[in-house]
């Protein structure tokens, strides 16, 4: 439905990263703020209200996979900071953190006051549009296993595909005659990836380690709300309509491999992987007419909502 749409808005960004990040001590580094996993920007979940209340099933779901047990669910335990550990007794191992991310957002306002008629006028149109085909693959080996020391965290694989679209439209119109087609809220908000993750790790840590760990995510989100209202001495026509349409769709598949994750001491925690394929819509829509004549066709609410998910989790672990 949304793919004939002419006017397309298409933002990508590629950030590969190698720093520590999440659990590994605070960060300014731009794959953080790029990395989408579940769709969502994980500093503004944690930083910007707003926008965690306009994502905050995907926030919640990336927090957690972030944070683990760090993260309790309030606001306020989403400005996390993780301590640094620079004991040299300790080896990191390897370190791969990888992000596709898309990232639109738009803010429209539109106020119109008239002693007359109000026609064609004040109306807000938003189109989003987002296509990925890139893929991430990463592969490690040996992480901390051949040093003498204690505690090893083995290998760590930190790898995300997202796509994040938010819109929020807000109309008025005042006239003291009539008003048609004016104070209309239009969003089209198009998703597509087919992009994979991959990820390969072996040998991470064999003495008293963390072992292998591996966080893909491909996440899709989306967030419309629109917001009109109308206030005639006339009649009204055609006006204060909000229309939201959200397609997301998703073909990218999610593959891991793990062997030999601190397999040689009762300490050992063994390989660790977490995978998720989510998606999330969420679309708001409030419309209020006053007129002193005719109301037709005006103050509808119409929200078109499809996805599509065709990708799989894989993971083998030995």
């Amino acid at each position: 439905m949304l793919k004939s749409i002419d006017t397309k808005l298409s933002a990508v960004l590629v950030v590969a990263v190698f720093a520590v990040m999440m659990i590994f001590g605070p960060t300014s580094s731009n794959f953080q703020k790029a990395f989408a996993h579940y769709g969502v920007d994980i500093d503004q979940c944690k930083d910007d209200e707003d926008y965690y209340d306009d994502h905050e099933n995907a926030c919640d779901k990336n927090l957690q996979a972030h944070y683990g047990e760090d993260y309790n669910g309030d606001f306020g335990s989403k400005n996390i900071n993780s301590n640094n550990n620079d004991d040299d007794d300790d080896d990191d191992g390897n370190r791969s953190n990888q992000g596709i991310g898309q990232s639109q957002s738009s803010r429209q306002n539109s106020q119109c006051v008239s002693g007359g008629d109000t026609n064609d006028s004040c109306n807000n149109l938003s189109f989003q549009n987002q296509e990925n085909s890139g893929n991430n693959a990463a592969g490690q080996q040996g992480g901390g296993d051949d040093d003498d020391d204690d505690d090893d965290d083995g290998n760590r694989s930190n790898q995300g595909i997202g796509q994040s679209q938010s819109s929020r439209q807000n109309s008025q119109c005042v006239s003291g005659g009539d008003t048609n087609d004016s104070c209309n809220n239009l969003s089209f908000q198009n998703q597509e990836n087919s992009g994979n993750n991959a990820a390969g790790q072996q040998g991470g840590g064999d003495d008293d380690d963390d072992g292998n760990r591996s966080n893909q995510g491909i996440g899709q989100s989306q967030s419309s709300r629109q917001n009109s209202q109308c206030v005639a001495g006339g009649s009204l026509g055609n006006s204060c309509n909000n229309l939201s349409f959200q397609n997301q769709e998703n073909s990218g598949n999610n593959a891991a491999g793990q062997q030999g994750g601190g397999d040689d001491d009762d300490d050992g925690n063994g390989n660790r992987s977490n995978q998720g394929i989510g998606q999330n819509q969420d679309s708001k829509q409030n419309a209020q007419c006053v007129s002193g004549e005719d109301a037709i066709v005006s103050c509808d609410n119409v929200s078109f909502q499809n996805q599509v998910n065709s990708g799989n989790n894989a993971l083998a672990q030995d």
